[in-house]
C-alpha cells in the first residue's frame, strides 16, 4: 500500500438536503498530497452499516493518507442524518443525497473525477444516482447485485431468524405493519420495500463519461454479479472484477469488526492507475463549501432542534459526539448524555439514541450522544474492545466526567441524567457515583457492576451445568471467540470461580464489591433505573442474591423488563417499549427540577 501521510483533522458536517439534512465526513488530504480523484464512501444498510462503520472511517482516513480528499456519507433516515425510517421516499432521498454528496466533494476538494465507493445497498443507490444524473465518474462495488430484491432477500432470512430467537419461550409481539421488514434492529417500510424489489441495476443507462470505469469486488468468495457485469459491459465501460474477502469480518459485529486491509489496498491500486496529481487552485480547508452546515435543524412538530457535531479533547486525541438542543436553552439546566451500547457508536442500538436525543430536546432537554475512546468517530485504539471486559473498566469514567465538564463550561447543563446499555450502563453507574452533578443513571442491560475476567466463562458454565438451556442460549454461547475463552478459563479456573459457575452467587470478593457499591447509591437520593431485558445474568444474580429486593424497595430505585432475548434490544417492539420506560425517567427529573426552579 502507497505511504500514508499526514491529514487534517475530519470534518463533520451536514449536507443541505431537502427534506432531510444529510450527515457526513469529510477527510481531507494534505495539500501537498493531494490527487485529482475524490472517493464518496456509501455505506451498506442497517445493522452491516453499523458494524463496518470504524472500518469504514479507518478507510476513508487511509485514503485521505494517499491523496484522495474522501467523503463519509449517512444516508438520510440512518446513522446521524435527518429523517426516519417510515417517512416517505426513502430511496429517492437517498439517490438524491448521494448525488449532492458526490456534487459537493468535487467542488470542496477541487478534485477532476469523483470515484463512488458503494457497498451493499449503498453500491445500488450509488449506481441510481450515477444513472440520474450525479457527478460520479467511476465505481467500486463491493458485494452489490443487480437485483436489490436479493438484498432483500437476505434482510428477510436475517430477521426470520432473529424473530425465532427474540421470542423464544415469551409472548409473541404484535406484527408489524404489512409489508414491512425489521432485521438487526432496523426497518425498511412497506414503500421502501416496493421500491427496492422493483430496482433493476441492469435496466439502468450510464450517461457517456470520457474513459468510466468500473471495479466489481465479490464478497468473500461469491462471485460478482454475472448480470451486473454483462449490463456494464454493454456500456462499453472499462471492467474489472476482483476478490473482495473481508466483507463478513467487516460486518460480523461492531466489536469484534476486522477493517478489511487487503481490499483496501487493492482499491488504492485500482484508484491509482488513473489518479494523477491535483493541480489548479483547491478551496481552502478552512472554509464549509456551500451546500453543507457545521449543524443542522431539525424541524420535529411544531418545534425545531439544532443537531451540532462536537469534539471533547483528552490525552489520546478527542472524544466526539453529536449535541441535539432546544432552540431556547432551558431555565432547568437538566442535560442528558447517551453513551455506548458496547462498541455501538453513538446513535445507539437500532438507532435509538437519535430517536430519544431528538425526542428530548424537542422537550427542551439538550441531550449529547457520545463516543468514548476508540468508538465511532472518537480517536483511540478500538481493537481491545473485542473482549468485553475491555469495555468495563473504571478508566474510561473519567472521559464521561470530562464530557459532563464541556457541557457545563459551554452552558448547556448543570445537572445530568447519564444512560447508557451494556458497557454505557456500568460508565453510567460508576459515574453517577462519582460526580455529585449527575443526578439520575438509566442503565439497560449492564453485564456488570464490578467486571471480573472469570465472571463471563463462569456464567456461560452456570447456563450449561445447572439450565436447560435453550436453542438461542446455546447459540450466543457457543460462538469460537467464548468456547476458546470458556476452555482457557477453565483450564486455570481457581477452585473460588468453579463454585460460583454453580451457583447464582458470586465470588465473595465481587460480592463485597457489588454491595458496597449498591450501598453508596441507595444511601444517595440520585435515582437510578435497572432496565434488563430476559434472562440476563446480572438481573438473576441479582434476583438470586436477593439484592434485587432492597432495590426496588428503594424510593429512588426503579427496575423495570422488557420480555425479549436480545441483549441489545434490538427488535422495534422492544425499543419502543424502552423509550416509553426511559420517558417516564426524563417525566419524573424534568417534574424535579421544574418545581427547585419554580
Amino acid at each position: 500500500m502507497s505511504a500514508i501521510s499526514p491529514t487534517p483533522r475530519p470534518q463533520p458536517l451536514y449536507l443541505d438536503t431537502r427534506p432531510d439534512p444529510t450527515f457526513v465526513t469529510y477527510h481531507r488530504p494534505a495539500d501537498t498530497d493531494a490527487r485529482d480523484t475524490a472517493v464518496l464512501l456509501c455505506p451498506p444498510f442497517g445493522f452491516d452499516e453499523v458494524c463496518a462503520y470504524r472500518s469504514l472511517r479507518q478507510w476513508a482516513l487511509t485514503l485521505a493518507g494517499q491523496g484522495y480528499p474522501t467523503l463519509r456519507l449517512s444516508l438520510p433516515a440512518t446513522g446521524d442524518s435527518g429523517g426516519a425510517p417510515r417517512d416517505p421516499d426513502r430511496l429517492g432521498a437517498w439517490t438524491s443525497a448521494t448525488a449532492l454528496g458526490a456534487d459537493w466533494l468535487k467542488r470542496a476538494s477541487g478534485a477532476d473525477r469523483v470515484v463512488a465507493i458503494g457497498i451493499g445497498l449503498g453500491g445500488a443507490v450509488a449506481c441510481t444516482a450515477v444513472a440520474e444524473g450525479a457527478p460520479i465518474d467511476d465505481l467500486v462495488l463491493w458485494g452489490v447485485p443487480s437485483r436489490a430484491r436479493s438484498l432483500v432477500r437476505q434482510l428477510r432470512a436475517f430477521s426470520k431468524l432473529e424473530l425465532s430467537l427474540f421470542y423464544e419461550g415469551l409472548p409473541a409481539p404484535p406484527p408489524m405493519a404489512e409489508g414491512e421488514l425489521e432485521a438487526g434492529g432496523f426497518v425498511l417500510s412497506a414503500e421502501t420495500m416496493r421500491a427496492l424489489d422493483a430496482l433493476d441495476l441492469t435496466m439502468l443507462r450510464l450517461p457517456d463519461r470520457k474513459h468510466r470505469r468500473v471495479l466489481l469486488l465479490e464478497r468473500d468468495g461469491m462471485a460478482v454479479d454475472d448480470g451486473l457485469r454483462a449490463s456494464f459491459e454493454r456500456q462499453g465501460v472499462t471492467l474489472r472484477a476482483a476478490a473482495g474477502d473481508g466483507y463478513a469480518s467487516m460486518t460480523s459485529h461492531p466489536q469484534e469488526a476486522v477493517p478489511p486491509l487487503e481490499v483496501f489496498e487493492r482499491v488504492s491500486g485500482w484508484l491509482a492507475e488513473a489518479a494523477g496529481v491535483a493541480s489548479g487552485e483547491r478551496p481552502d480547508s478552512r472554509d464549509v463549501v456551500e451546500g453543507a452546515s457545521p449543524q443542522a435543524e431539525l424541524s420535529l412538530g411544531q418545534t425545531t432542534v439544532t443537531e451540532t457535531p462536537i469534539r471533547i479533547p483528552q490525552a489520546f486525541g478527542d472524544l466526539t459526539g453529536v449535541l441535539v438542543a432546544p432552540a431556547h436553552r432551558p431555565a432547568h439546566g437538566l442535560c442528558v448524555l447517551l453513551l455506548n451500547a458496547g462498541a455501538v457508536r453513538r446513535i445507539g442500538p437500532g438507532r435509538m439514541w437519535v430517536t430519544a436525543a431528538r425526542a428530548w430536546a424537542q422537550r427542551g432537554v439538550p441531550t449529547l450522544r457520545l463516543d468514548v475512546e476508540g468508538i465511532g468517530d472518537a480517536d483511540g485504539d478500538g481493537t481491545p474492545y473485542r473482549e468485553d471486559g475491555a469495555l468495563y473498566v473504571p478508566g474510561l469514567v473519567p472521559q464521561v466526567i470530562s464530557a459532563i465538564d464541556h457541557l457545563q463550561e459551554q452552558g448547556v447543563g448543570e445537572r445530568f441524567i447519564l444512560g447508557g446499555l451494556c458497557a454505557g450502563a456500568y460508565w453510567s453507574f460508576h459515574a453517577a457515583l462519582t460526580d455529585s452533578r449527575v443526578i439520575a443513571a438509566l442503565m439497560i442491560n449492564p453485564r456488570a457492576l464490578v467486571w471480573d475476567t472469570g465472571l463471563e466463562p463462569a456464567r456461560d458454565l452456570r447456563v450449561l451445568l445447572r439450565e436447560r438451556p435453550s436453542l438461542s442460549k446455546v447459540r450466543r454461547i457457543a460462538t469460537p471467540a467464548r468456547v476458546r475463552t470458556l476452555v482457557l478459563w477453565l483450564l486455570g479456573a481457581p477452585l473460588r470461580w468453579l463454585r460460583a459457575a454453580t451457583s447464582q452467587r458470586r465470588v465473595p470478593l465481587i460480592d463485597h464489591q457489588v454491595d458496597q457499591l449498591l450501598e453508596r447509591l441507595l444511601a444517595s437520593d440520585k435515582r437510578a433505573l435497572f432496565l434488563f431485558a430476559d434472562h440476563e445474568p446480572l438481573h438473576r444474580e441479582l434476583v438470586g442474591s436477593g439484592r434485587i429486593a432492597a432495590l426496588q424497595a428503594s424510593p429512588h430505585v426503579t427496575v423495570e423488563y422488557v420480555p425479549v432475548h436480545d441483549h441489545t434490544l434490538r427488535p422495534g417492539w422492544a425499543q419502543r417499549q424502552t423509550l416509553q420506560i426511559l420517558d417516564r425517567s426524563i417525566d419524573r427529573e424534568l417534574s424535579d427540577v421544574q418545581t427547585i426552579t419554580a
